[in-house]
């Protein structure tokens, strides 16, 4: 006599407690790891705007060993008859070094020593070009920036010391090329600064610093974002609708600021013009020395004043 044959039943689909299961399970794995990718991404973000600070430190060695002076913050006539003495045109230092940092044929092009910067269409569609060692990765604004009359947007800006002062002539500085009086920092308008004068040491003074282009994501007192301005690499333009263009410098300024003293704080939502970055916690700077370090944001305006000064025979050292 046979026996009756047992027919085995297969499952061949998820029940509906499984499924949802699988994807409440998939949803923790997202949400665990997005953060961490999102961290190593700016990981290598920062770390890429580093090496662009070191670059530009090893160009400005380079001009220096090239010329026996650093470059001036720009270069600029003196007295201008434009109104007002931040919107007189001027090759700025990122022109200068372009063929230390292998954009010999750039420079060549702009030709340099044979004009001035204006808004003529030529310079214009040069100076728009996106360099990318002029530009931290983490920086969202765009390629052209319209705070600077549309040239290619820069991240980092020259350190004209403790003070604000850019304004004031020397006596006797009259024509193109001649010095004015120079901010107690690394870089001023038609400066020449050189490797001697850093007084307190390159490695405790600062020569180049990050600015972000667009809002800094801190709140002001109405509520309101304070976009930062970002800079440009040609440097400053005769823009007549910007005549305070301060396009490849900046003041890092401290406790001696005065009335500017809104630009002692890094990443400080009160001024347009703070040196300042899309990193957390601070800003990268390149030290005379050529090494990069990050600055807090915390540092109060004594720091500042200090590692922006390079001769004043105070020195600070960054943890």
């Amino acid at each position: 006599m046979s026996r009756p044959v047992r027919l085995i039943q297969v499952r061949l689909a998820f029940t509906l407690v499984e499924l949802l299961v699988v994807i409440a399970i998939i949803g923790i794995l997202v949400g665990l790891l997005l953060p961490a990718v999102q961290s190593a991404r700016e990981a290598a973000r920062r770390m890429q705007c580093q090496n662009n600070l070191k670059q530009i430190g090893l160009a400005l060695h380079n001009y220096h060993d090239t010329v026996r002076k650093f470059p001036a913050s720009f270069y600029r006539a003196w007295p201008t008859t434009l109104g007002g003495t931040f919107g007189t045109p001027g090759w700025g230092w990122g022109t200068m070094i372009l063929p230390h940092i292998e954009q010999t044929a750039l420079y060549n092009a702009l030709d340099v020593n044979r004009s001035t910067l204006n808004n003529n269409a030529a310079a214009k569609l040069l100076a728009q070009t996106p360099l990318p060692t002029y530009r931290c990765p983490s920086d969202s604004g765009t390629p052209q920036n319209a705070n600077r009359a549309n040239f290619a947007t820069s991240n980092y800006m020259a350190v004209f010391g403790a003070l604000y002062d850019q304004a004031a002539p020397s006596a006797g500085a009259l024509v193109y090329g001649s010095r004015e009086k120079a901010g107690t920092g690394c870089f001023s308008p038609n400066s020449a600064v050189r490797m001697g004068d850093i007084i307190d040491g390159t490695s405790n003074t600062v020569m180049v610093g990050e600015m972000n282009y667009g809002p800094n994501g801190v709140k002001r007192a109405d509520g309101t974002l304070n976009p930062y301005n970002g800079g440009i690499w040609v440097g400053t333009p005769n823009d007549p609708l910007n005549t305070s263009n301060v396009s490849c410098q900046l003041s890092l300024c401290g406790e001696a600021a005065g009335a500017n003293a809104r630009f002692r704080k890094i990443n400080t939502p009160f001024s347009s013009n703070a040196f300042s970055s899309a990193h957390v916690g601070g800003a990268q700077f390149v030290f005379g020395d050529g090494s990069v370090r990050f600055v807090s944001q915390n540092g109060d305006g004594v720091m500042i004043d200090r590692i922006a000064d390079r001769d004043d025979g105070q020195v600070v050292t960054l943890e």
